[in-house]
């Protein structure tokens, strides 16, 4: 799903300094739109809250956002996946009039598949208001929303439209939450963030019908796609329960905090994992706009010259070129994510007390940064895997990927605080490790994974 990588790549070569500043933003909105709106909005809130909140209501409030987005991104993976493939196969085949139906589709679902498991917990297991209990359920039905609309965003040729969606959606979350938490308190406060999630949500609705105007016709047309994609679809659950797995096995640490409502959390540990984590976001935006279309391009390129019957010699040669776009792609990554890590280990100490936040982070901040560039690593070796369509490598690679995730997080809750952060780490590097081993060896035979392997005739006799 390359599609806006590449208008956005015209953007960065336009020849002005504006111009790769303004790609790298948008391909920032566009690839993480959704994370940082939930972080930047998170961090502005808490630390302008106190001036407007009880402390109990704004942890309250950003307990209940934290969760929101945590467990939609993962009940909301599989339907992601899915809707992924899908629209990249009406892609392929200049076939999507479908698509408007696909989004409802998809929305539909997302809402509907999380009534089980949302309403028990908002209306039964945690304390609050009534008000409150329905501005909660609200909050995570649009999180979900936005997840599953930013599967379409790539698709868009409007990138600043999505970029001043994004924008004004926080702004008026922000507005909103300021002026509706003295009054309404916790109930107050997801009221307003919700109005600023709901513009994001329509407001991208409205973006992707502007761009595929076609009736609404056969919403629920990919559900038959989890079965024939089955592995895509556990594939993002596992991947996402992989990445959230610390985050919920430390709310069970001895120095969580629990508040009256029920809810738990590990403060400090979440919010030096959140900062950890944005240290990926640049990365993101160079691969959109540089190394996958790069690599789309070659991997193009392999499939239609075997396509137009092109000699095996044509044929290594491609696998040569796809082979040397990932090396090239990977040492621009490791390049400018370790650069970047590096220097924020070294600078942690003065960008923590500039910024005021707790030093008791330091450590597991340090850690994370680089559990964060092995993850990033890992994902991008991820996508590689499912553009070869190998859905069940990626998968086992998540898998090893949870698992490991949930083992060493566990010895280090029983080791203590001083190795609190080390399993999210451990767990990257050993996921990225396999990855890499695995990824290669898949290269090195994609001549025969093209003929044989991923021959649907073949698998067929």
């Amino acid at each position: 799903m390359a599609g806006i990588g590449f208008v956005l790549r015209k953007l960065t070569n336009r020849g002005d300094l504006l111009g790769p500043l303004q790609g790298y933003l948008h391909s920032s909105i566009s690839s993480s739109g959704g994370w940082l709106f939930t972080i930047l909005t998170l961090s502005i809130i808490t630390f302008l809250g106190p001036r407007f909140a009880t402390y109990e209501d704004l942890t309250t409030f950003r307990l209940i956002v934290v969760y929101n987005f945590g467990f939609s991104l993962v009940l909301t993976g599989p339907i992601t996946m899915v809707l992924t493939r899908y629209l990249s196969d009406q892609i392929f085949a200049r076939s999507v009039e479908e698509v408007p139906g696909m989004v409802v589709g998809g929305l539909v679902v997302a809402l509907v598949t999380s009534v089980p498991i949302v309403v028990p917990f908002y209306f039964w297991y945690v304390d609050l208001p009534a008000s409150a209990r329905i501005a909660a359920w609200v909050c995570y039905a649009l999180a979900a929303c936005i997840w599953v609309l930013s599967v379409f965003l790539s698709t868009l040729k409007e990138y600043a439209s999505v970029t001043r969606t994004f924008g004004v959606g926080m702004a008026i979350a922000l507005g909103a939450a300021w002026f509706g938490g003295p009054d309404a308190g916790v109930a107050g406060m997801l009221g307003g963030f919700d109005v600023g999630l709901a513009v994001i949500v329509f407001a991208l609705v409205g973006r992707i019908f502007a761009e595929f105007q076609s009736p609404l016709v056969r919403p629920f047309a990919f559900l038959p796609r989890f079965k024939a994609n089955w592995e895509l679809a556990l594939g993002g659950f596992v991947y996402y329960a992989g990445v959230w797995a610390d985050k919920w096995l430390m709310w069970f640490a001895p120095e969580r905090e629990r508040l009256t409502c029920g809810l738990v959390s590990y403060p400090d540990y979440d919010s030096a994992l959140f900062l950890a984590c944005l240290t990926m976001v640049p990365s993101m935006a160079v691969f959109v706009v540089n190394i996958e279309t790069d690599f789309f391009e070659k991997y193009h390129r392999f499939y239609r010259d075997i396509a137009s019957h092109a000699t095996f010699t044509r044929i290594r040669e491609n696998q040569a070129g796809l082979i040397q776009s990932v090396f090239f792609g990977s040492r621009q990554l490791v390049l400018l994510q370790l650069g970047l890590v590096l220097s924020l280990i070294v600078l942690a100490p003065v960008v923590f007390e500039h910024l005021q936040i707790p030093f008791g982070q330091l450590g597991v901040f340090r850690i994370a940064t680089l559990g964060a560039f092995f993850q990033l690593l890992f994902m991008l070796l991820t996508i590689v895997l499912s553009y070869l369509d190998l859905n069940r490598l990626s998968l086992a690679l998540q898998c090893l990927f949870l698992v490991t995730n949930v083992v060493a997080t566990l010895v280090t809750l029983h080791l203590g605080f001083p190795y609190y952060g080390y399993g999210y780490f451990a767990a990257s590097l050993t996921a990225f490790l396999a990855g890499s081993v695995v990824t290669l060896r898949c290269l090195e035979y994609l001549p025969y994974h093209a003929f044989i392997t991923g021959n649907a005739s073949v698998r067929a006799s």
